[in-house]
């Protein structure tokens, strides 16, 4: 449970940097950054998978587990893909789906690190 609350916390601190960094790159300054960007995305994504994999391990919301293997797929994908979708005028809701499904890994990411705790807590001493 220790490295699943160590995970949480980067993903927590990592959001917050990706947050800052993915507007100052949406409003087309630092472009040399997208680098950096993309680097804490793939940590981002491997700790969602960590944590999800911890969780498919210890038998601990095998659904949602599997869904947060899938779900950051799918961050990683239109992470590195969005750059060619929708190139011109309608970019912006590629970068606003790639906003909201980067932030909707967070929820994933704390139930199954507070599924974790919840069964550690119930377990007799």
């Amino acid at each position: 449970m220790r490295v699943s609350r160590g995970l949480l916390m980067f993903m927590r601190v990592a959001t917050l940097v990706q947050l800052i960094v993915g507007i100052v790159l949406w409003t087309g300054h630092l472009l040399s950054w997208v680098d950096v960007h993309r680097t804490i995305g793939v940590l981002f994504v491997l700790s969602l998978w960590i944590i999800a994999i911890i969780a498919l391990v210890q038998r601990r919301s095998p659904g949602l587990a599997a869904f947060g293997i899938l779900w950051g797929l799918l961050v990683a994908g239109l992470g590195f893909m969005q750059q060619g979708i929708l190139v011109g005028d309608l970019h912006w809701i590629i970068r606003v789906l790639h906003l909201a499904i980067g932030v909707a890994s967070m929820p994933i990411a704390e139930k199954l690190v507070g599924n974790a705790a919840k069964s550690a807590a119930a377990v007799p001493a």
